[in-house]
């Protein structure tokens, strides 16, 4: 039987990688079972919105690009506003989804924790998505206002607070504080370490865009190649099972939680050493109880 992770503890950044697969592998039946029943709804509803979308998309490229007898049918205006209604929608569900997984991992992460490196159960991280919800989503609207303003200001602003507020929501789900506090606490845990950070999001960002690429790119073939043929008989179907597909790949962002997770605790470990006193204190809990005991006789 495998060890369990120890999440609090200095990793660097191979290990924080390597270990992000390793909890992932350990924990998947657990973990995605919660990620599913939890994260289901928007799962769904994604994938209508995505067959809808990408619909209207073919529906704009036989109007642009007539290769068939049908094609002076199509209303190319009322297609596109047809199109980017359901655009903003889809693109508002899947924000909701990538929330949803992050939220999810965390509050898995942040029970595994809390019974010392042991699988939660659904209805516990359950609990814990419930209780997060709503201060998670307000926090999230107040980042991503913040991130928006330092985009406007310049490029450079922009990316560099997204990769600081990467650590907010880790910080308030794991340590049951306020907004304010999470805010303070990542810059000082990010200081010198910005790079790091930036590396761990970026490759797992990398890894999770190949797998979701495995859906994506057939469905853009599959809208562009529509507008030379007008039977969209098995198009259809085809266009269901991939926006499925690419929803429910979607759950790799799990990978991405758990590298920020691993991140957070290997930061506040190098410059706090909490677990390190734990363990220090269980070490020392242990040899008291060793002591009680009668010693032997020769």
């Amino acid at each position: 039987m495998n060890q369990p992770i120890e999440l609090r503890k200095t990793r660097d950044f191979g290990q924080v990688i390597n270990d992000s697969f390793t909890f992932l592998k350990e924990n998947f039946k657990p973990l995605f079972l919660s990620l599913l029943i939890i994260c289901g709804f928007f799962i769904v509803v994604g994938t209508v919105t995505s067959v809808f979308q990408y619909m209207g998309m073919m529906n704009l490229y036989r109007g642009a690009f007539p290769f068939n007898a049908n094609a002076n049918a199509y209303n190319v205006p009322e297609y596109t506003v047809t199109y980017f209604v359901s655009l903003l929608f889809n693109a508002f569900v899947m924000i909701m989804l990538q929330v949803c997984i992050h939220m999810v991992t965390l509050c898995y992460i942040s029970v595994y924790l809390q019974k010392g490196n042991l699988k939660p159960t659904f209805e516990e991280v359950w609990g814990y998505f419930k209780f997060y919800f709503f201060r998670v989503i307000g926090s999230g609207i107040v980042i991503a206002i913040l991130i928006g303003v330092g985009f406007l200001l310049c490029v450079f602003p922009g990316i560099y607070v997204a990769n600081v507020f990467y650590l907010v929501i880790p910080i308030i789900i794991i340590e049951n504080t306020s907004f304010s506090y999470a805010f303070n606490r990542s810059f000082k845990l990010i200081k010198n370490n910005w790079w790091f950070v930036f590396g761990i999001i970026f490759i797992t960002s990398l890894i999770v865009g190949i797998a979701s690429s495995f859906a994506g790119i057939p469905l853009t073939i599959l809208t562009v190649g529509s507008s030379f043929f007008s039977n969209k008989s098995f198009t259809l179907p085809l266009l269901i099972f991939f926006s499925a597909l690419r929803n429910i790949l979607m759950l790799a962002y799990a990978l991405s939680a758990i590298a920020v997770a691993l991140c957070y605790f290997n930061l506040s470990e190098e410059k706090e050493g909490l677990g390190l006193m734990e363990r220090i204190d269980k070490f020392g809990k242990s040899n008291e109880n060793d002591s009680s005991h009668p010693k032997e006789e020769y």
